[in-house]
């Protein structure tokens, strides 16, 4: 029975660390997880509760980008010279000089920021819960090792010594 439980330990072990290596394997150099034509992004903000809060895992078609008002998108921009990746809903799109669209998103403190075209990842598919915060986690280091490599390796220690033991009690 615990030989059992044990087992299945490992095994979700294994699958969570297949998991994050194939997760790792897939995300950019700004952060973004790609799979296909999905995009995954953690939110940031609870600027659009109650359909998302901070900590869910938001899915966007990368192909669907002939957004529209009221669309929910994951978009990119820069903060104090940083990468940031957002969720958030078009709120007004203008025209620039050039007939290019400028969509406004309107940010939890109130104020508005405007991106072009080439920012948008992709439109709102769906969301999962506190999925975002999970990989989030499970893509650090520090996750990484509580997660996975630790319970792994505690689990090995126990096979070792299972079998060690199981090989005195076969010599006698």
């Amino acid at each position: 029975m615990l030989r059992n439980l044990i087992l299945t330990i490992y095994t979700v072990i294994i699958v969570i660390a297949i998991t994050v290596l194939i997760l790792s394997n897939h995300t950019t150099e700004t952060g973004i997880i790609e799979i296909g034509n999905y995009a995954l992004v953690e939110v940031e903000s609870n600027i659009l509760e109650p359909k998302t809060v901070k900590g869910d895992l938001v899915i966007s078609d990368k192909t669907d980008k002939d957004v529209k008002l009221k669309d929910i998108i994951s978009y990119v921009t820069l903060q104090n010279g940083t990468t940031i990746i957002r969720t958030n809903k078009i709120v007004a799109i203008t025209k620039d000089k050039n007939q290019k669209n400028i969509y406004s998103l309107k940010k939890e403190d109130g104020t508005i920021e405007n991106i072009d075209d080439s920012c948008i990842l992709g439109a709102y598919k769906m969301t999962i819960p506190l999925a975002g915060t999970i990989i989030t986690y499970l893509l650090s280091q520090q996750g990484f090792y509580m997660v996975v490599l630790l319970p792994a390796m505690a689990l090995a220690v126990f096979f070792l010594t299972d079998f060690l033991l199981d090989l005195k009690k076969r010599r006698k």
